[in-house]
């Protein structure tokens, strides 16, 4: 049996492994301290609101709910709590109410322990029972849950009450990082059988909260949860969420002082915030926004005409015209500072003359470029859909017509239907697994690009399958250099994510995508 014991996964449950500082210096994926800023010390006690752009649409069953920061994570982290969670600076997974995940050499079998004594808010224990109960959920196609892809073929057995083994359909070597960010949320097992239908409304966890109020698309009241199992935690007595769509007018309610803080994934609104003297709390993460292209129907079957849209667009343009040059152009998947970031790579863009010559002899083949851009219905992302077209309007043989889509609707039809020919997206990656693999591989779940190369699906394999940093390394630059070269998607903005506050937060502290460990969360003095 491998146990993963090495600095970087190290799950001992020890008082340091859970104790991260907060989140530093921007740049490196930290924070930013505005003028605003207090200086008191964390205070036990008070109440924070927390605006957040959407309401959890589907519930807050974990089977159901999104578990972006963005999305569902913030509200999840309150009301579960985490079994493991990813420090996005380190690549390290920690211990929560999980104790330790180990694989066996081959990384074919898992064994997942929590740690003793925990209960849910309801008084049943949080077991190995409780765990399995949730992943089977997951699994099965009836739930329709988000993280179906990280639990279908999982066998699950119940060794010890507070031990499971877990069996995956192939080896990985990063199953733990899995867990950690999909399937790190357990609900109450009892809970769900007494009222299956009412549970996502009357959620039931082991987290520093517990559901108080509930009114739908205005706010969430969280008041402290009496039988957390950490003593002293968490800080706060309440957490109200708050939702807010429209993100100008949340940094502007954050900076009079109206809420005590708001995430947000937008680099803009994070300028802004800072030169309204708000404090930031940074998060630089890979993947981020990109132009996607449906690989597996025409016109962008044909790799010429997804080079010629590229090479007829600019990351920098982008940067100037859509997001007023506050937010910084990528040059590929791995954003700088990351530990995946190939600095000789140099995603390519801006070449209309190369773009030219491509539109021309696709038309001289009888596939003159004609196409629609499918994208949210919302300002930002219609500029930039608005932007690409402009680009494209200045060189001969290439029309693109642009298609807006609510939330719901855009998803059913870039994703699941995948009924379209070139779209946006945005992809949070803090380490290439899971998300990567299931993102680009042509077997993975997430697919729906229609990119298939077997290149791409070995440096994939090769990255899942080893703890090697270097070898790792190499792998995703290759599949950098496959990208550039394919263009099944091309990254014009890498990942960002934040909280903004005016200072009076402490210990912020940010996993994942950019959620925030709520046992922790203070208010300072």
């Amino acid at each position: 049996m491998r146990t993963f014991r090495t600095p970087r996964r190290a799950l001992a449950a020890t008082a340091a492994a859970l104790a991260l500082a907060l989140v530093s210096a921007c740049g490196g994926g930290g924070g930013d301290s505005g003028s605003a800023s207090a200086s008191g010390p964390p205070r036990q006690g008070g109440s924070a609101t927390i605006l957040l752009p959407t309401e959890a649409a589907r519930g807050l069953d974990p089977t159901a709910a999104a578990v972006t920061g963005v999305g569902d994570g913030n509200r999840l982290a309150a009301l579960y709590d985490v079994l493991f969670w990813m420090d996005p600076k380190t690549g390290r997974v920690s211990p929560g109410i999980g104790e330790s995940i180990t694989a066996s050499d081959d990384g074919r079998v898992w064994t997942l322990r929590i740690r003793p004594g925990v209960r849910f808010s309801d008084g049943t224990p949080f077991d190995a029972e409780a765990v399995r109960f949730t992943y089977q959920r997951h699994a099965d196609p009836a739930t329709r849950s988000p993280q179906v892809s990280s639990a279908a073929g999982l066998r699950l057995q119940v060794v010890e009450p507070l031990a499971l083994r877990i069996e995956l359909p192939s080896p990985n070597a990063h199953f733990d990082r899995v867990v950690a960010k999909n399937l790190t949320y357990i609900g109450s097992p009892e809970a769900y059988r007494k009222d299956p239908k009412g549970f996502g409304a009357n959620p039931v966890g082991a987290g520093p909260f517990v559901l108080k109020q509930w009114q739908r698309d205005a706010q969430m009241v969280l008041e402290r949860s009496p039988t957390y199992w950490q003593p002293g935690r968490p800080a706060l007595d309440r957490v109200t969420f708050k939702v807010v769509p429209d993100i100008q007018q949340a940094m502007a309610t954050v900076a009079a002082g109206g809420a005590t803080a708001m995430v947000t994934v937008d680099y803009q609104l994070i300028d802004k915030g800072r030169k309204d003297g708000v404090t930031v709390e940074q998060l630089d993460l890979s993947g981020g926004k990109m132009v996607v292209f449906n690989s597996a129907r025409p016109p962008f079957d044909d790799p010429r005409a997804r080079r010629a849209v590229v090479l007829a667009l600019s990351a920098e343009g982008f940067n100037s015209v859509v997001y007023q040059g506050k937010a910084p152009a990528a040059r590929g998947m791995f954003a700088p500072g990351t530990a995946f970031h190939d600095p000789a790579s140099r995603t390519p863009d801006d070449d209309t003359a190369e773009a030219q010559r491509l539109l021309d002899a696709l038309a001289a083949d009888g596939r003159p470029l004609d196409f629609t851009f499918t994208t949210y219905a919302s300002p930002p992302s219609v500029k930039t859909a608005e932007y690409i077209q402009s680009r494209l309007q200045t060189l001969r043989n290439a029309s693109m017509r642009i298609e807006t889509l609510e939330p719901g609707a855009m998803t059913l039809k870039t994703q699941i239907s995948r009924d379209f020919q070139a779209s946006v997206f945005t992809l949070w990656i803090d380490d290439p697994e899971p998300a990567l693999h299931t993102f680009l591989h042509s077997g993975g779940a997430s697919a729906w690009t229609g990119y298939r190369n077997a290149d791409v699906d070995r440096a994939l394999d090769t990255g899942r399958g080893s703890t090697d940093p270097a070898v790792r390394a190499a792998a995703y630059a290759e599949v950098q250099r496959r990208l550039d070269a394919d263009l099944p998607v091309w990254v014009f903005q890498n990942a960002v994510a934040a909280v903004a506050h005016k200072g009076t937060l402490a210990d912020v502290t940010m996993f994942n995508d950019g959620t925030v460990l709520y046992d922790r969360l203070a208010l300072r003095a």
